[in-house]
């Protein structure tokens, strides 16, 4: 047999050569190995050893990775068909291939597995759409995982790092007995050395428990580590009742135990740093008899011990429990020895926690620039970029829900100037505008739908955290339900958050511009598997509400200033086509007298314009203003009101229904509401001022199309208000032409005053779409039914002049039967030109009532319009006061009329061939009303004769 000559005790002994044999030459002349690949091997064979250690090891070469990493590179250039998906098993990787943040049940595992590192290298690119749609491959980011292939190369290959599969202790380890048969120095030593290149924190515990246990011969081991600072100071345990026959695998699914600081045998020593030696473990107070309950384990001894790091401060707390083999207590001996080894444990456990947060600093800043790049990417969009938010907020700290919610902004268009683009509007912190929110996991209502995500957009939303975060500024809440804080004695609930969900923690911050104005806030709820939320949580939190504010109060800025854009085209095409009133307008107005209002008949509610000519409905809004004593209450001047009624007539367009005759008839019909209805006495002058002024310019610079056309052309009114395009338009412009030199008629005002008329004329307005009707119609009807509801309250106040300016809009359904008839007419005309409109421009099938091809169902069409929206509206108010019984009875005979012409199958041709031409009703005089009605009856017996 082979041999090779050793030394031995002086001596040279021959020695056989086998591989025990070698391999214990190797280990005793480690500098002849290394030696010996320098001068004979050459490079290939260094590679092929490199790599066939690494594949003994259940690993990749670096060389390998990066053939693998080439040739991944080469096949997505070529096609984007074998891009493999984002590994969503790892935890700490996202769908969209970002890093997150650690839960607490990573918090000793922060690296990335091995699995993770393998198909990072094949993912080089992702698959996106470019902002025209256009599919496209962008390259991913290089990931922390990449970078820690690098770090791996400048570390020692006996290093054990987190994440990375090393071989089980247990496995490789020798017996207790045989640990236990060197002498101390030597077991001291060796146990020093099995600890000292590991910087996996949980490998590392476990080493340290099973090697307490060999020092101590304790049956069972447990390590506490510290976290938080201060009054939040707790301690966790990963590794709880460790033994000999403890496997690490198991360690990693463990779920950590938290101790409160300062309580119990563990909490003792920690506050103390000194040690604790009970014989009697159940003669001690401190101590907890509930897991022995739980587990049927019998706990005799203890030995309790803090881990100091080289500062002295303590870090964690290692505990051992029972000797073996019924020994007894532990000795003073072995508190010796314990305290010696764990002199080194600390120095381990501090570079391994110094380590994990260098990990997790890396983590935080590299997923804080995917952040920023995440939201600003999307920078046109509000609903968009919230979605990305929100998104972003569950992954990044491990939740089933987050919420965003942004302040009010008041319209300043309202107080009639125009806001810069470089100014910020005033934000108003007492009001939500709306929350947008989203959910996962357990916390998704329908799990049927198999959605993975839950979002929804709540208006006005109401929650009391919320608001006082937003009025406290930059105040942190890290809480759980019904603990006391600040402004909070009984804690928050899910009632006083304004949701129907289970809350277990909260997190919640406000989102603030860089000049420190607040534009909401963000809550993240529920983190999975935890009792609350972190420092480490709180910390990233601050970053995350930063980037959230930077990207919020960009899409701001961009929406209003394509806002100002969109505003300045309307107001060029507005002075392109009105103009104000001239002088000689004027004073012809001013040279005529006013009749009264008995002479026009303008306190009826059967009141038709006809009977005036254009001028003479100037005099009846004169007389309007006068019998409502406005004009003396608020001091207007005469000519300035004149001169402010001609403009406003002259700004309505010459469509074919929505003109200043339709404004007029409206404002007449809220006069006569005001006064035959006595409703003067209920409203206050403000109210009654603004019901008026309201009526009179509902639909000014009217275009003879809904909002579903502005929306439907995308015209600079559809861009420039987000709902009611039209009803949005007419208060701005009302606003418009009465700051022109010469129309104020409202400069008299106290600035409150004015503030509040301004309010209330823009609710007045805005109350004409219908779509706020149906909104409130039940509620409407619920009060009416109510024989002790309280017109007094302000919201009931506020509903009730909407359904009257509502009820005037809609007044001509309830006209003696010649002026529907007309006004049906001139809507119907109106409605068809739109639909021509669409089917011309827009290629698409108008709505029903606006397709000219079904003219001849107008008398259905007036039936269903009856029924759906007028006849309850009408109902509702005559039940409010029954000086309105006339405006339902009117209404009643219409529909019997329409219904009749339906039931007769009555043509369009056959409707309208009674009617008069639009010219000779703007040009009728006052008392010629019946002369017209005569003309159409005689019109009438020629149709049906």
């Amino acid at each position: 047999m082979p041999s090779f000559m050793k030394k031995l005790g002086g001596c040279v002994v021959r020695m056989p050569l086998t591989e025990p044999n070698v391999e214990r030459y190797l280990e005793e002349h480690p500098g002849f190995l290394q030696k010996y690949i320098v001068t004979h091997l050459s490079e290939t064979d260094v590679k092929e050893l490199y790599e066939g250690w690494y594949q003994a090891h259940g690993r990749k070469s670096s060389t390998e990775k990066e053939r693998k990493r080439s040739r991944t590179e080469d096949e997505s250039r070529v096609t984007s068909s074998k891009i493999e998906p984002m590994d969503a098993k790892s935890s700490l990787m996202d769908t969209q291939g970002f890093l997150t943040k650690p839960s607490k049940d990573e918090a000793m595992d922060v690296m990335p597995s091995i699995e993770t590192k393998q198909k990072l290298a094949s993912r080089m690119y992702r698959k996106t759409v470019s902002r025209e749609g256009a599919p496209i491959l962008k390259p991913y980011r290089r990931s922390f995982s990449d970078d820690l292939i690098n770090i791996r190369s400048l570390l020692p290959t006996n290093l054990q790092l987190p994440g990375e599969p090393g071989d089980e202790p247990s496995a490789r380890r020798r017996s207790r007995e045989e640990w236990r048969q060197l002498n101390e120095p030597d077991l001291m030593m060796e146990l020093v050395r099995d600890i000292a290149q590991d910087l996996d924190l949980v490998s590392l515990c476990f080493k340290i428990l099973l090697n307490v246990g060999i020092l101590t011969n304790g049956d069972r081991c447990s390590l506490f580590l510290i976290f938080g600072s201060g009054d939040q100071r707790f301690l966790v345990s990963k590794l709880f009742d460790v033994t000999e026959d403890s496997k690490l695998k198991d360690m990693y699914a463990h779920k950590p135990i938290r101790i409160p600081y300062g309580k119990g045998i563990v909490g003792y020593v920690a506050e103390t740093g000194k040690t604790v030696n009970i014989a009697d473990a159940y003669q001690d107070e401190r101590f907890n008899q509930a897991i022995d309950i739980q587990t049927g384990y019998r706990t005799k001894s203890i030995l309790c011990m803090p881990v100091k790091n080289h500062q002295g401060e303590v870090v964690g707390v290692a505990q051992v429990i029972n000797k073996k083999d019924e020994e007894g207590p532990f000795t003073a001996t072995d508190e010796k020895i314990f305290e010696k080894y764990l002199v080194f444990c600390g120095i381990g456990i501090t570079n391994a926690l110094l380590f994990q947060s260098s990990v997790i600093m890396y983590k935080r800043s590299d997923s804080l620039v995917l952040l920023a790049h995440y939201i600003f990417e999307e920078q046109r969009d509000m609903k968009t970029l919230l979605r990305r938010i929100l998104k972003k907020g569950l992954e990044m700290f491990s939740s089933s829900g987050c919420r965003i919610f942004l302040l009010d902004m008041p319209d300043h268009s309202a107080e009639g100037h125009i806001i810069e683009p470089t100014s910020f509007p005033a934000i108003n912190q007492d009001k939500f505008a709306m929350c947008y929110e989203v959910w996962t996991g357990e916390d998704i209502r329908n799990k049927e739908s198999g959605d993975e995500y839950e979002f929804n957009k709540i208006m006005n939303p109401q929650d009391k955290l919320a608001s006082f975060i937003a009025q406290s500024t930059n105040k942190t809440i890290n809480t759980v339900p019904n603990e006391p804080f600040d402004g909070f004695t009984d804690g928050v609930t899910a009632e006083m958050m304004g949701m129907d969900r289970n809350i277990k923690n909260i997190l919640a911050m406000p989102i603030m511009t860089e000049n420190r104005k607040v534009l909401g806030v963000v809550e993240i709820i529920n983190k999975k598997g935890e009792e609350r939320f972190d420092r480490n949580d709180e910390s990233l939190f601050e970053a995350f509400t930063l980037f959230c504010g930077l990207g919020i109060y960009n899409v701001i800025n961009f929406e209003r200033l394509l806002k100002a854009n969109n505003a300045q085209k309307v107001v060029l095409e507005i002075l392109s086509y009105h103009a104000s009133a001239n002088q000689d307008e004027v004073a012809i107005i001013e040279r005529m007298e006013v009749p009264t209002a008995a002479q026009l008949k303008i306190l009826n509610y059967e009141f038709a314009d006809m009977s005036l000519s254009t001028d003479e409905t100037i005099l009846a809004t004169l007389r309007m203003f006068t019998d409502l004593d406005l004009i003396s209450k608020f001091k207007i001047e005469h000519k300035s009101l004149i001169r402010w009624c001609i403009t406003v007539r002259k700004n309505y367009r010459d469509v074919m229904y929505h003109n200043w005759r339709h404004g007029f008839n409206v404002a007449q019909m809220m006069f006569a509401m005001l006064t035959s209805g006595e409703m003067h006495k209920m409203f206050g002058d403000l109210e009654i001022f603004a019901l008026l002024v309201g009526s009179l310019c509902h639909d000014i610079d009217h275009r003879g199309t809904t909002n579903q056309f502005q929306s439907l052309s995308n015209s600079p009114l559809a861009n420039l208000y987000s709902t009611s395009f039209m009803e949005y338009h007419h208060f701005n412009h009302f606003l418009t032409i009465s700051q022109v030199e010469g129309n104020n008629i409202f400069k008299n005002l106290s600035k409150d005053d004015y503030s509040s008329f301004i309010e209330l004329t823009k609710a007045t307005i805005l109350a004409t779409d219908l779509a706020v009707y149906f909104r409130h119609k039940a509620e409407f009807q619920t009060l009416v039914e109510n024989d002790s509801t309280d017109w007094e309250e302000i919201n009931n106040r506020n509903l009730l002049r909407s359904m009257m300016i509502t009820g005037c809009d809609l007044s001509a359904i309830t006209k003696p039967w010649e002026v529907q008839r007309l006004v049906a007419e001139k809507i119907a005309s109106e409605f068809f030109n739109q639909g021509d409109l669409e089917r011309d421009i827009f290629g698409q099938a108008p709505a029903y009532m606006m397709d000219r091809s079904k003219r001849d169902e107008l008398p259905k069409m007036q039936v269903n319009f009856i029924d759906g929206i007028c006849m309850a509206l009408y109902e509702s108010l005559d039940k409010v006061n029954p000086l309105f019984r006339p405006l339902l009875e009117g209404c009643l005979s219409n529909r019997r009329n329409w219904s009749n012409l339906y039931e007769r199958r009555t043509s369009y041709a056959e409707i309208s061939s009674a009617n008069i031409s639009l010219s000779s009703i703007n040009t009728t005089k006052i008392g010629d009303l019946g002369a017209i009605q005569n003309q159409e009856e005689e019109a009438q017996g020629g149709v049906e004769g």
